[in-house]
Order: structure tokens, then C-alpha cells, then sequence
């Protein structure tokens, strides 16, 4: 029996790949194509023009699930083997997969327009309408709509402006501080992508002819240093160039950009191009590495971060930060891999535009604010008393005022989800017989997923990652025996201070009333999941393993919570991150005014008595920023 079950997860998982389900769409929509293909013939034959499709034989792929009562997809569903007809896609497919045996990139019809080199048309209007646009009629000019231009001559006015010769005067090109209008106004990419954008065209640019991948990845790795001098100007007789650059193009021409818009960009929406110059090209995944110089450009530039230039170790930490909240609220499956399909379905794109144009870092408090990495920072730091960048369990039971109980730090260890996998050991301490292994202690990364997931538990990461904790025998669901194993720690634990205990059974009645889960004898993710119960499927993870929160939530009182609800805060997580954000400014100003007040009995002292006063003053009363 446990091998059958073991097969239906492993079948599971394997359905659940991007690779796999985006192929099985395929062959489903090839042959649902190639049936209404041998009906449309069948019916041609018969003179039987009721039920003809299209003249060239082709339908286009539904753009949501077949439905069983039309005719065409009750003769899908009949003919397809297990129903399959009716898999419910993510997204909108493309337009027919049958393109001489290549499949088209999967995207939505997210532009008004046709994203084509040489024309710009109206892809829901006439031909005559978008003529009609692209020379700027005087309806459009009055209504304050600007005309259409092709991304021909979008490019062409660029080079014009600011464009300067090649050495053979033959072509135009751009520098790379010259390219950044192609990237916001053109590519529709926030500024801070300016020049990696850059440095990937030309890299796909000068590799496009090599065959050899050791040769690709060779040049890869000398593109991602600071040290290659790309996109300056040609006529700087300062600049030296090393031996490779002299067999490179190393500025962009009008043809380049071209190239790379015909190879990149037109076949595919926004998201996708995203997710195509995150990834790197020789992967179909963005890691945690591939965001680095985009976080290194937001820190060069933002004018929000602009303090933190002297402090190269803060924007390394920053930069940490901001990349595991991406991971933690994009990669849900916690791989490490982020996925084009993720990518789609994420808020990533529209939150770097948001820090892009918004020049208080913290009103971006989706992954970019800085206060929200100051609150995870100061509480890691906290905790990790001997500075190693490492919380071991007896430092985790001392978050939050000793709030957690031992069994769910023990499973936070062992079970819980890490952003980036288990972490490796140094080679010396695995020299010297270390016996120390890597579930012994969290990581930044995985104390951000930590914090994150217990500070606010009605988000659907957070309630995976404590339903993993929980469920201890890893069936998928939590029984009455588990439940009661983690509360009877709570009992003992109100005991001891006092508290008016509750049983188990009153409290396990009180959470069933408030989540209603589909079957009383156990509750499954999807209970905590329903949109009616979301702002408290919280209470049943505090009462098992949150002493401190559990008993707020038996004391709350009606009016705070309706003012609660009708705050600025839009999660759980920004009210917190927001509340410990005074908390923690307001003890640095107290350490401040404390030192303040040492510095002027000191110096009394030293007119008073003697100039040898400070010697056993000479540490630092700062925060760690």
C-alpha cells in the first residue's frame, strides 16, 4: 500500500514539472487540432457545412478550459484518452503549436499591438485603424492618446539622438549611459536594468555564432566581471582594451539591437522577456545569483539607498534580503529555481517597476523596503550571539520573549522549508571531523523564511511552511494525535506561568468552528486556505506553538481587531515589520541620548579630575547599520 502511495506522489510531482505540463498541453492541443482536422474533412466530404471550421482546418487553442457542452469539445472530450481535453490551463496558450515542427513560446496576448520589427498594428482593430493611429490622427491627438510608432522607428529616433559613428562610419551605435532610453521607454524594463541589458545583448550578440558551449560559458564568466570595458565611448583613447575585446563587438549598433529585438523580444509578452533576461541563457531557471546585478545596480542608483555607499557589508545584506523575499513569495515549491510559469504568476515585474519609479524605498514594501530588511537584520542579529551567521536552536527559543515551544524549534530544523537547500559545510570543519550537521542551524536566508512565515501566518507560504512542520508523519494531514502532542506543550507551559489553562478538546472545537475543514477528523493546507477563514487560520498555529500570541488571541479585544482590518497595512507582515521598526529606532535614539550623556560626565570629569579618563571607554555604542 505504501508503495502505490509513494507512486501517485512521485507521479504527482513529476505532472507538476513546467517541463511536463507544458508538453502535455502541447500534444493535447496537436491533438485536438488533428481531430477537428480529420472531422473538418470528414464533414467536407459529407457537404455537411453545419459543423465546418475554418478554412485552413485549424482552430486555435482554447484560451480557458473545454466546456462539455458545446459540440466540438464533447467530441474532444469522447475521443481524448482519460479526459484529458479538459486540463485546465495556467495561462492563455499561443496560437496554433504546428509551426513546422518548433512549438511557439506559451504567453498572453498581453500588448495591444504588434510587438514586430518592421510594423505596428492593432492586433483587435482593422489595419485601416491602425493606419490610421500610426499617423496620429486628430481624434487621438485630442483625446491625448499618442500615436503609434513602429519599433523600427522608435529605435531609428534613438540612434539619431544619441547615437555616434563607428570608427568606419558605416553605422551608429550607443554607449551604454546612452542605452538607457531604449530600456525604459522600448524594452519596457525599469532603469536599473539598463546595464545588464546591455551587457546581455552583446553577449548573446558575439556568442550567437560559436558552437562550442565551453567556449559560451567561458565568455559568460568574463561578461558578469566589472572589469570588461563595454559600452564606452569608441573615440576614449584612455580606455585599454585586453585581447578578447579586440575580437568583440563591444558597443551596440542599430543592427545589434535588431538582432536581438527579432531573437528576444517580438516572439514573446512581458513576462516572458522578463524571465529571459533574468534567467541566464543557458538555463531555464532564474537561481539567486542571476538577481545580483540587478540588486547591485538598484544599489548603485536609488536615490533611497544612496546612504548605504559606504557600507559595502549592508548592501550585501540588503541584497540577501531582498532576494529571498523574491524566492520566498515567488519560488513557492522552494527549489531554488524560479520558473517562467512562476515568474507569470508573481507580482515581480510590476514591483521593480514600483522601486524603479518610487524614491522611498520603504513605500516599496514589496521585497525592496529597507526597513523591512533593518527588522529582519536586527532580530537575526539578536539572536546570533557569537556572530557566525549562524542561529542554532538554543538561539531560535529565545525569539520573541522564549515565545516558541522546543518541539516546533526541533521541527523548524528538521522539516521546515529552506529557501536554498541545505547548507554546506566548510571543507576545514569537514577536515577536522566535524559532526555537526547542516539541519543544527539556520542560515540568513532560511531564518528570513522563518520570520517571515511567523509573523504572518495568512499568506499561503506561511501556512505550508507550518503545515509541514506539523504534519509529522508527512501524510498531508494534521489528526487530532499530532495536535495534541504539540498542545499538550502549551499546557504545561500556561501552567507553570499561571495562566487559566484550556483543554485541548475546547480549543480544538474552537479552531474547527472558525476554519470549518471539509472533514472534522483532520484538517489538510486546503482548510486553512479558504478565502473565509484566511485572517485566522493563524490561531490554530499559534495555539499550538506560540504561547505568547495564542493567549493575545484568547484576550484580543473586538475593537482592536476591527481597527485592524481597517488599516493602511495591507498584510499581516508590513503592521509587524512596521511596529518593531519603531520599536527598534527608538532604542538606538535611547542608546543614543545614553551615550550623549556618558560623553558629557566624561568630559566633566576630565576638567575636573584628570586627562586619562576614557581608557576603558573605547567601544562602539552603534547599531550594527
Amino acid at each position: 500500500m505504501s508503495a502505490a502511495i509513494k507512486m501517485d506522489e512521485l507521479l504527482v510531482t513529476w505532472l507538476s514539472s513546467d517541463n511536463v505540463y507544458e508538453n502535455v498541453l502541447g500534444l493535447i492541443e496537436s491533438y485536438r487540432s488533428s481531430s477537428l482536422n480529420n472531422n473538418s474533412s470528414g464533414n467536407n466530404n459529407n457537404n455537411n457545412a453545419g459543423h465546418n471550421p475554418s478554412k485552413s482546418g485549424i482552430s486555435s487553442p482554447p484560451s480557458s478550459p473545454p466546456r462539455r457542452g458545446g459540440d466540438v469539445d464533447d467530441e474532444t472530450s469522447d475521443a481524448s484518452p482519460r479526459g484529458v481535453a479538459t486540463i485546465p490551463p495556467f495561462y492563455r496558450p499561443a496560437g496554433s503549436l504546428s509551426n513546422g515542427g518548433k512549438t511557439m513560446p506559451i504567453r498572453k496576448n498581453s500588448f495591444d499591438t504588434d510587438q514586430t520589427w518592421e510594423g505596428l498594428f492593432c492586433n483587435r482593430d482593422t489595419a485601416a485603424s491602425s493606419a490610421e493611429s500610426h499617423t496620429g490622427s486628430h481624434e487621438n491627438a485630442a483625446a491625448g492618446v499618442p500615436p503609434m510608432v513602429p519599433i523600427k522607428d522608435q529605435v531609428n529616433a534613438v540612434f539619431q539622438e544619441l547615437g555616434k559613428p563607428t570608427k568606419d562610419g558605416k553605422s551608429t551605435y550607443l554607449t551604454i549611459d546612452n542605452f538607457v532610453k531604449i530600456t525604459k521607454e522600448i524594452c519596457s524594463f525599469p532603469t536599473f536594468f539598463n546595464r545588464p541589458l546591455y551587457k546581455r545583448i552583446l553577449y548573446l550578440w558575439n556568442t550567437h555564432m560559436i558552437k562550442s558551449q565551453n567556449q559560451k560559458l567561458l565568455l559568460w564568466k568574463e561578461f558578469q566581471t566589472d572589469n570588461m570595458k563595454i559600452g564606452v565611448d569608441l573615440d576614449d583613447n584612455d580606455i585599454e582594451q585586453d585581447e578578447l575585446l579586440k575580437h568583440l563587438d563591444t558597443v551596440i549598433t542599430k543592427d545589434i539591437f535588431k538582432w536581438y529585438w527579432i531573437e528576444e523580444m517580438e516572439e514573446y509578452d512581458t513576462s516572458e522577456r522578463f524571465f529571459r533576461l533574468l534567467k541566464r541563457p543557458f538555463e531555464n531557471y532564474v537561481g539567486k545569483d542571476d538577481f545580483l546585478p540587478y540588486m547591485k545596480e538598484l544599489l548603485k542608483d536609488h536615490p533611497g539607498l544612496e546612504f548605504l555607499s559606504n557600507h559595502a557589508e549592508f548592501q550585501d545584506k540588503y541584497a540577501i534580503t531582498v532576494i529571498t523575499r523574491i524566492f520566498y513569495c515567488v519560488n513557492r515549491c522552494h527549489s531554488g529555481r524560479i520558473t517562467a510559469r512562476q515568474i507569470r504568476r508573481s507580482d515581480l515585474l510590476s514591483a521593480f517597476h514600483q522601486v524603479d519609479e518610487e524614491e522611498d524605498i520603504n513605500k516599496v514594501t514589496r521585497y525592496f523596503s529597507y526597513e523591512h530588511f533593518y527588522v529582519l537584520y536586527c532580530r537575526f542579529w539578536e539572536l546570533d550571539h557569537d556572530r557566525d551567521y549562524k542561529i542554532t536552536r538554543d538561539d531560535l527559543m529565545k525569539y520573541g520573549d522564549q515565545c516558541l515551544s522546543h518541539l516546533i524549534v526541533e521541527r523548524i530544523f528538521e522539516a521546515a522549508p529552506r529557501p536554498f537547500g541545505l547548507p554546506e559545510l566548510e571543507p576545514e570543519k569537514l577536515a577536522k571531523g566535524n559532526k555537526k550537521s547542516p539541519k543544527d542551524y539556520l542560515s540568513y536566508e532560511d531564518f528570513i523564511f522563518f520570520m517571515l512565515s511567523e509573523e504572518d501566518k495568512a499568506n499561503e507560504v506561511s501556512v505550508h511552511y507550518w503545515f509541514t512542520c506539523i504534519d509529522v508523519d508527512g501524510d498531508g494531514k494534521l489528526n487530532n494525535m499530532e495536535m495534541r502532542s504539540f498542545y499538550a506543550l502549551q499546557q504545561h507551559r500556561m501552567q507553570q506561568l499561571g495562566h487559566e489553562y484550556i483543554p485541548f478538546e475546547d480549543m480544538l472545537c474552537q479552531m474547527i468552528d472558525m476554519i470549518k475543514p471539509k472533514n472534522e477528523e483532520f484538517i489538510v493546507v486546503e482548510d486553512f486556505l479558504q478565502e473565509e477563514c484566511a485572517a485566522v487560520s493563524g490561531a490554530l498555529f499559534d495555539a499550538l506553538f506560540n504561547l505568547n500570541k495564542y493567549l493575545q488571541f484568547e484576550q484580543r479585544d473586538p475593537f482592536q481587531e476591527r481597527q485592524k482590518r481597517e488599516d493602511e497595512f495591507e498584510t499581516d507582515w508590513d503592521r509587524f515589520a512596521c511596529m518593531d521598526y519603531n520599536r527598534l529606532a527608538m532604542e538606538e535614539e535611547a542608546r543614543e541620548e545614553d551615550a550623549m550623556e556618558i560623553d558629557w560626565v566624561t568630559v566633566d570629569d576630565d576638567d575636573e579630575e584628570s586627562e586619562d579618563f576614557n581608557l576603558g571607554l573605547g567601544g562602539s555604542s552603534e547599531a550594527p547599520f
